[in-house]
């Protein structure tokens, strides 16, 4: 079913319902629609004549040092004018082909321990170059910055990310599954549904920021632009040894005045968001060691904290230690142990309300987990992820649970990626068992973005607790198959099985996706299926008991002028069938539509409007708010979304969207907006505000999620970092504030403060009063001993 609105004066009257027929009738002329859009826009759309895909990737040789360089960010020792530079840059944007408007010049050295890079950014205008962080891990692409991508077994599926400014900060992450990200045609404009304050930052299917590597890294900003020189430890990379090797190199140049994207080896528009490893330039000419390097991090923890929710409210100090071990086994083979491990430094989570029936995805955040995180990535991103790893140390609630110790092996053995994991997880007397949880990956990549592979995950209760012995488990096992055609279509396939005792039918999962990306064209085309009883419990799975087929579509343009850029005309169609307890479909529980026309302009400012169409099939009473119960019943509903951003390098910038339509058999108003204002690139304050006004026949309420960040970079490593949150469905507001003074990526000094501020009753039932739930000052020191 289908649904339209009917428009009388100014009011939106209740959607009537459409056959199906007649909306698939709607997706084949909107397809149509945009074909023939397309032949009239393409006669003006900017195309150069050059294809860049099918251009012979460029080489560029590294140079044997017998003096390292002075770390200073000034490119002008003698040696480096007698290497031959990385240099020629191809635009991506905003004219693709052509060669980039500033020269650029990169040159590669090392020696028995190191990898070094100068780097030099011409600018005929020196003084209008942007700078707008100083802050490690900071986005590059609203700055001037230059990132090194290195494939170091020139398997052309997984690389290294090393990224920097004119302030000289570190940006550093991990590309796998060949940059593949699997996103989707759009990101659909919704209204606030699903609640949330803004992106949260953690790992993605095809690439983790949350990789550290220890490098180091200068910048200045001369007459001639602005330089750096970056210094890159053997020992943080993996690597094949030996001598004469070639790895795979891109180099990416942001000149963000002109909102100018240029690579070292071209890639065309279709990549603009993704890693693109099988298109690579060569790194010639290494001769390199093996390095078994031996790393101890050990830390100490210092503080108090007081829980005003217990009976004895008395303030009770925090203190502990432990260890964390990295050892290479061999250049391609890593070993990490933790021991008590502690995650006291990891900004907290981001609010989020949940208005729908099903679960919310948190992103990781904790840096042990985060590290490789790609190696154990299983099944379909924040939908049925196999392994989820913050089921372990963090119950239902969000409250952390002590890790005692872990184990992880990852790399690659021989043509093999290889990941174990092996965590032990304390007992909290009379609320969580202990357990101990066990991960193992194994897959082979072959040819372009190609892979086979299977994966076991388990949980293994090691003490009692209410009624669960230590037999209590939980076991998936799983096998997986990606294939890349040509340059621009993939194929993407799983099947997954859970044993839970008592659950021994309907426990399976499976799903195949296949996406097309071109330059002008986005293609997905998916089929999931969930059985009732699959219970991965090591994993996240949003919910069950369903089959769900998807499509969808999106078109590029690229008018020519020099203010708009793109346009975006793009549809997504699901469908979740219900499947009974024999096994057999039971008609449509859900549907979701998404019909959005997006533009993006030279400055990096966005401008859209899209309408969304909904179903939704309750069985039985659904709570969407405290008190308030939606009948059950089958409902269509619609809404009509504006979104809009502006130039994100900006100093004062904002984004977000406005939305009006029903919500069940009432109305929903939406206001969800997210800015800033910058002060230099040492001072950032933003905040975010999602404002709903829902009114039912059941009853009418409306939600506030409120989130203000401040951030202080006294220098790219060291910082202090505040946010603030308020949730009106919890009643609660939550501070954490965070002072780093860093040695190295994640070691240093860390003071933290955390705070919950909620509506309690202490006392009498009918007195209510907003105090402090709990509150945490805790101290953190840990180092790096390098060996």
């Amino acid at each position: 079913m289908a649904v339209r609105f009917e428009i009388k004066g100014s009011s939106i009257i209740r959607p009537s319902v459409l056959p199906l027929k007649q909306s698939l009738r709607f997706l084949f002329w909107l397809g149509t629609a945009l074909c023939a859009t397309s032949t009239v826009i393409g006669k003006t759309s900017r195309h150069n004549g050059i294809e860049i895909d099918t251009r012979e990737r460029p080489r560029v040789r590294a140079y044997h040092l017998a003096t390292p360089p002075n770390l200073d960010g000034f490119v002008n020792e003698p040696f480096w004018a007698e290497m031959e530079p990385a240099t020629h840059f191809i635009q991506q944007q905003p004219n693709e082909g052509l060669p980039a408007t500033e020269q650029t010049e990169v040159r590669i050295g090392f020696d028995n321990d190191n990898l070094y890079f100068g780097i030099i950014c011409f600018d005929s205008q020196p003084e209008n170059i942007v700078v707008t962080q100083n802050r490690r891990d900071a986005t590059l692409t609203d700055t001037d910055s230059i990132e090194i991508q290195l494939d170091t077994f020139n398997d052309k599926q997984n690389a290294v990310i090393f990224g920097t400014s004119p302030t000289g900060i570190e940006f550093d992450g991990q590309v796998s599954k060949a940059g593949q990200a699997r996103g989707g045609v759009g990101s659909p404009a919704r209204a606030g549904g699903s609640g949330g304050g803004g992106a949260q930052r953690g790992g993605s299917a095809a690439f983790n920021l949350n990789w550290d590597a220890v490098w180091w890294v200068r910048a200045q900003i001369t007459q001639r632009g602005w330089e750096a020189e970056v210094k890159i430890p053997l020992r943080s990379l993996r690597y094949h040894p030996g001598s004469d090797q070639v790895w795979g190199l891109n180099l990416r140049r942001n000149l963000r005045r002109r909102n100018e994207q240029s690579f070292w080896s071209p890639l065309s528009r279709a990549f603009e968001f993704t890693y693109q490893t099988e298109l690579s330039g060569r790194l010639e000419g290494l001769d390199l060691e093996n390095h078994h390097n031996l790393r101890l991090q050990p830390y100490v923890l210092g503080g108090f904290k007081q829980d005003y929710t217990l009976a004895d409210k008395a303030t009770r100090a925090q203190h502990t230690g432990g260890l964390d071990v990295k050892y290479n086994l061999t250049s391609s083979l890593t070993m990490d142990a933790t021991f008590n491990t502690d995650f006291a430094q990891v900004e907290v989570d981001e609010e989020q309300i949940n208005l729908t029936r099903f679960d919310l995805f948190f992103p990781e955040k904790r840096p042990f987990f985060l590290e490789n995180s790609g190696t154990f990535e299983f099944g379909s991103p924040r939908e049925v992820e196999i392994f989820f790893s913050r089921r372990i140390g963090i119950d239902e609630t969000g409250e952390q649970v002590p890790i005692d110790a872990g184990l992880r092996l990852t790399g690659k053995a021989g043509k093999y990626d290889l990941g174990l994991l092996n965590m032990q997880t304390r007992k909290i007397s009379g609320l969580v068992p202990a357990n101990n949880f066990g991960v193992a990956r194994i897959s082979r990549e072959f040819g372009a973005r190609s892979s086979i592979g299977a994966i076991w995950v388990s949980r293994q209760s090691t003490s009692s607790l209410l009624g669960l012995d230590r037999t209590s488990h939980n076991r998936t096992v799983g096998a997986d198959a990606n294939f890349g055609f040509r340059r621009y279509a993939n194929l993407f396939n799983y099947f997954a099985t859970s044993f839970t005792p008592g659950r021994n039918s309907s426990n399976q999962a499976f799903a195949s996706t296949f996406e097309y990306d071109d330059q002008h064209h986005r293609i997905d085309l998916a089929y999931h299926e969930v059985g009732r009883n699959f219970n991965p419990e090591v994993g996240f799975v949003s919910r069950v008991g369903y089959r769900k087929p998807s499509f969808g579509y999106r078109q590029t343009f690229t008018p020519e002028g020099k203010r708009l850029r793109a346009i975006f005309p793009h549809f997504q169609w699901n469908r979740w069938y219900t499947i009974a307890a024999n096994g057999q479909p039971r008609g449509v529980e859900s549907g979701f539509e998404h019909y959005h026309l997006d533009t993006r302009w030279q400055n990096g400012s966005t401008l859209g409007v899209a309408w969304n169409r909904n179903f939704e099939r309750l069985d039985k009473p659904f709570e969407v708010f405290p008190g308030v119960l939606v009948s059950p019943g089958s409902y269509h509903y619609s809404e009509m979304v504006a979104n809009f951003g502006s130039d994100p390098s900006a100093g004062l910038f904002a984004m977000g969207n406005v939305a009006i339509g029903n919500f069940y058999a009432g109305t929903i108003r939406t206001l969800n907006v997210n800015g800033g204002y910058r002060i230099g690139y040492r001072y950032t304050f933003t905040g975010s505000y999602i404002r709903n006004f829902i009114h039912l026949p059941e009853g009418s309420f409306n939600t506030d999620l409120l989130g203000y960040r401040f951030n202080w970079s006294f220098t790219p490593k060291s910082y202090f970092q505040s946010f603030i949150q308020y949730n009106s469905r919890t009643q609660q507001v939550g501070i954490n504030a965070r002072l780093g003074l860093l040695s190295t990526s994640s070691t240093g000094l860390f003071i933290v403060y955390n705070s919950h501020i909620g509506t309690v009753d202490y006392t009498d039932p009918h007195e209510v009063d907003r105090r402090t739930l709990s509150r945490a000052l805790l101290i953190k020191f840990n180092y790096l001993f390098d060996f």
